[in-house]
C-alpha cells in the first residue's frame, strides 16, 4: 500500500493544480503537502483498520495446524519450551505481515496528523474565546500518542486472541470462527466502555462553556481514555498470551 499512497499524493498535487486558478493555493498547496498529507492519512487509516483484523486468520491457525498434521509432539519433544513455541509462532505470524506493518509505522505520522486534527475541532467554538493553554496541549499530545499507538496495540491483542484459541481448539475452522467471533465482542466492549465514559462526561457538562477548566477536563479524560484502552488491551494481550503457554503445558 506504501507505492499507491505516493501515487495518490500525485494525484492529489494535480488535482489541486487543475482545479485552482490562483497561484497562490497552488503553490501552497505544493509547499505545505495539504493534498499528500490528506491521502497519505486516509491510507494510514485504512491500513490501521485493516491489519489487525487480519492477524486472527494467521494465528489460529498456526498451533492448531500443527497438532491437526500430529507435529506439534514433535515440537513439543525438542528442547523448546512451551513459551518458546506460542511466542515463535507468534512472532512468526506478525513476520508474515511486514510489508503491512512497515508502511503502517511509515505513516503513523499522518495518523496522528488526523487524530490530532479531530482533538483540535473539538476545541474549536471554545478557542476563539479563550487561549489554548499548557495542559491543553498536553492532554491532546497525550491523546494523539495513544491513537498513534493504538493501531499495533490492536495488532497485538488480535493476533494475541488468535493464538489463544489456537491452544484451545482442535480444527482449524473452529479457531478461525471463534476466534473472530471473541475480536468482535472485545471491540464492542472496549466501544461501549468509551461511550459510557463519553456521555458520563457529556453528563457533568464539561463540554459546555469555554472556560479553561473545562477544556483542561474534556483533554483530560478524553486522553486519559484513550490511554487507559491502549493499556487494557496491553494488559489483556499479555494475559491471552501467557493463558495459552499454560494451557499447551495442561494439554
Amino acid at each position: 500500500m506504501f507505492y499507491p499512497a505516493l501515487l495518490g499524493a500525485a494525484l492529489g498535487y494535480s488535482v489541486v493544480l487543475a482545479l485552482s486558478d490562483s497561484p497562490g493555493i497552488q503553490l501552497a498547496a505544493l509547499v505545505t503537502g495539504a493534498p499528500a498529507a490528506c491521502l497519505l492519512t486516509v491510507c494510514a487509516g485504512l491500513l490501521a483498520f485493516t491489519l489487525p483484523w487480519i492477524a486472527p486468520a494467521l494465528t489460529a491457525v498456526s498451533i492448531v495446524h500443527e497438532r491437526e498434521l500430529g507435529t506439534l509432539d514433535l515440537l513439543r519433544a525438542t528442547l523448546l519450551t512451551e513459551r518458546s513455541i506460542v511466542l515463535g509462532k507468534l512472532g512468526g505470524s506478525l513476520a508474515r505481515m511486514w510489508p503491512g506493518i512497515l508502511t503502517l509505522a511509515l505513516l503513523a505520522p499522518f495518523q496522528l496528523v488526523w487524530i490530532g486534527g479531530t482533538g483540535w475541532s473539538l476545541y474549536l467554538p471554545a478557542l476563539a474565546a479563550e487561549p489554548i493553554s499548557t495542559t491543553q496541549i498536553l492532554w491532546l499530545f497525550l491523546a494523539g500518542l495513544a491513537g498513534l499507538l493504538k493501531p499495533f496495540v490492536d495488532l497485538v491483542l488480535h493476533a494475541a486472541v488468535g493464538l489463544f484459541f489456537s491452544v484451545l481448539a482442535r480444527s482449524s475452522g473452529v479457531a478461525v470462527a471463534v476466534s473472530y467471533g471473541a475480536v468482535i465482542v472485545v471491540r464492542v466492549s472496549l466501544w461501549l466502555v468509551r461511550y459510557l465514559l463519553n456521555v458520563v462526561l457529556m453528563m457533568r457538562g464539561a463540554i459546555i462553556g469555554a472556560s479553561e477548566s473545562a477544556l483542561g477536563d474534556v483533554g483530560m479524560i478524553s486522553a486519559l481514555t484513550s490511554l487507559g484502552v491502549v493499556l487494557v488491551e496491553l494488559v489483556g494481550a499479555a494475559a491471552l498470551v501467557w493463558g495459552g503457554i499454560w494451557w499447551l503445558k495442561r494439554a
